[in-house]
């Protein structure tokens, strides 16, 4: 392994350009691909998404979109993807990373 470690980050905060990911990914090359979306509004906004909405709530849906579009480039070229997009259901967010990763085939 190289002393290297290339890191392109795709989001700091919600709402970021979507696009950014699949930039950074077909861009690189990086080792990692990070997402930043948790700031105080975030999670007020996370919050208020659960309460409104249901429990099943409380992550950051735009990565769901993003890793769509990323994941299968990102195994492919052995890019690791690291996210606090889980916000306050990251258990909630692994469950669609999981439905997208089986979608795929992955």
């Amino acid at each position: 392994m190289s002393d290297i470690i290339r890191i392109g980050n795709c989001s700091g905060f919600y709402g970021d350009r979507l696009k950014a990911a699949i930039e950074m990914v077909e861009g690189g090359p990086i080792d990692v691909l990070t997402g930043d979306y948790l700031a105080e509004l975030t999670m007020k906004i996370l919050y208020d998404q659960r309460e409104q909405r249901g429990a099943h709530l409380g992550y950051v849906g735009t990565f769901l979109k993003q890793f769509e579009e990323v994941v299968a480039a990102c195994l492919d070229r052995g890019i690791k993807i690291v996210t606090n997009a889980g916000g306050l259901n990251p258990a909630g967010l692994t469950e669609e990373v999981e439905k997208v990763l089986k979608a795929q085939g992955l």
